[in-house]
């Protein structure tokens, strides 16, 4: 078979992982942002109910990423020891029984101890997605399959927020913010054991493809993930990786992604009922707009750049367009309800569409590591504790206010742009051109 025919017989088995698999990881991780981010609606309710502040709310909301950061690279080494289905399944029924327990919180302290609970169970989800989707897909496709993964998120708010609202107003035998819990809890474990039964561990484990399908995926595989070794030079080991410079740049870059778009999950609904006075479903209703323009812009972002072979240019530009949205969110909340909802758009915008350019440099980088694509996930998280702590911690010390915030995450953001286009490199275009001369 000639190097072009093997190449169309790999991208048909992408599009059959698209098809088949991507959908239940895809619903993973809606369940899996709607049961960490569902306290922002809660706390318009727990937070007088239980007499918690702002600013230990702000400091529970983030230490959920203490337990996540602490759990990624034992999660991934137990995905090898166990596999990756039965791993994953454990971890979706786990974190599902955890957010149900959510709707027995008594204060702080169980507050931060089911946070911290939930975050530890949580933290082996997205390493074994990055190891799965490191194993099974070839560099070149990597970026419409992040892009497109990342989606869950503004789809998660697009229908988490109205669903929040409307259980918030349930007002049977215990308070809307416990159901809240109990009800978007459930799915999560029943997902777990369908993942049990559906997921394949492996491109030889998919009875939908066929037997030249596997061997043209592998062989497009061992190509491109060989070519990107041989450019980095032999390591003596797995996480000797971290020695690159570039690499830390990446790495940089989503900490400041972690901290911007948790900061913005966590806080947006209080933010909104200080500023407006509006209910919890008006809020949930409102927060559809954002969440369909960073649907789509994820969307386009993820297309142009697998067409472009492109990752540096289009993450360079998502993150000075999220620098431009936080720069103008104070002024514009001064200005309208509609002002502020536009400014809001550009942010969530930026919060989704930098994963799918990043995650792929990274991906491409490391390869298919468990350990140190774990390492990578809880090196971002620590940007997900500090993100909402720090925004906590304003908040309560200003009465309210948040624009501070906003300004720190606007340079951070801004720099975070510098950083792609000095450590980001398009490796799968060197592939392509690799190919070509052998051709």
């Amino acid at each position: 078979m000639n190097q072009n025919s093997e190449h169309a017989e790999a991208e048909r088995a992408v599009a059959g992982f698209r098809n088949r698999v991507l959908p239940l990881l895809f619903a993973g991780y809606v369940l899996n942002f709607l049961d960490r981010t569902n306290i922002s609606y809660a706390q318009l309710q727990m937070g007088a109910d239980l007499g918690i502040s702002l600013a230990a709310y702000g400091f529970g909301a983030g230490l959920f990423f203490v337990g996540y950061a602490g759990s990624c690279v034992p999660a991934n080494l137990a995905l090898k020891r166990f596999g990756v289905r039965p791993w994953l399944a454990f971890v979706f029924v786990a974190w599902g029984l955890v957010s149900c327990l959510m709707a027995t919180l008594q204060g702080e302290k169980s507050f931060y101890v089911l946070r911290f609970l939930l975050g530890v169970i949580e933290g082996g989800f997205i390493p074994a997605v990055n190891f799965y989707f490191a194993s099974w897909i070839p560099p070149r496709f990597r970026s419409r399959i992040n892009a497109v993964f990342i989606t869950a998120i503004p789809l998660a708010m697009i229908f988490g927020g109205p669903l929040a609202g409307a259980l918030l107003r349930i007002d049977a035998w215990m308070p809307g913010w416990r159901w809240l819990f109990l009800i978007e809890g459930l799915p999560t474990v029943v997902l777990g054991l369908i993942v049990l039964r559906f997921l394949p561990a492996t491109p030889h484990d998919a009875h939908w493809l066929t037997e030249q399908q596997r061997r043209s995926l592998q062989e497009v595989m061992s190509e491109e993930t060989a070519e990107a070794s041989s450019s980095s030079g032999a390591r003596a080991s797995e996480f000797a990786v971290f020695r690159e410079p570039l690499l830390w740049g990446q790495l940089v870059a989503l900490l400041i992604a972690y901290a911007a778009t948790f900061a913005l999950a966590y806080f947006l609904p209080t933010i909104l009922k200080h500023l407006y006075h509006i209910t919890p479903l008006q809020i949930g209703m409102l927060l559809i707009i954002p969440n369909v323009v960073a649907l789509t812009f994820s969307y386009l972002i993820g297309r142009s750049s697998e067409r472009w072979g492109d990752i540096r240019w289009h993450l360079a530009a998502v993150c000075l367009i999220g620098s431009v949205g936080f720069f103008l969110l104070p002024t514009a909340a001064e200005v309208s309800l509609g002002g502020f909802i536009a400014a809001v758009s550009i942010i969530t915008g930026y919060t989704i569409a930098y994963y799918g350019p990043l995650n792929t440099s990274i991906q491409n980088t490391i390869g298919a590591h468990a350990g140190p694509l774990a390492l990578v996930t809880t090196i971002g998280s620590i940007g997900g504790f500090f993100g909402p702590t720090l925004t906590g911690w304003v908040m309560q010390a200003t009465g309210g206010q948040w624009d501070i915030a906003a300004r720190v995450f606007a340079i951070a953001t801004l720099a975070s742009a510098g950083l792609a286009i000095v450590c980001v490199r398009n490796r799968h275009t060197a592939v392509k051109n690799l190919a070509r001369s052998r051709a």
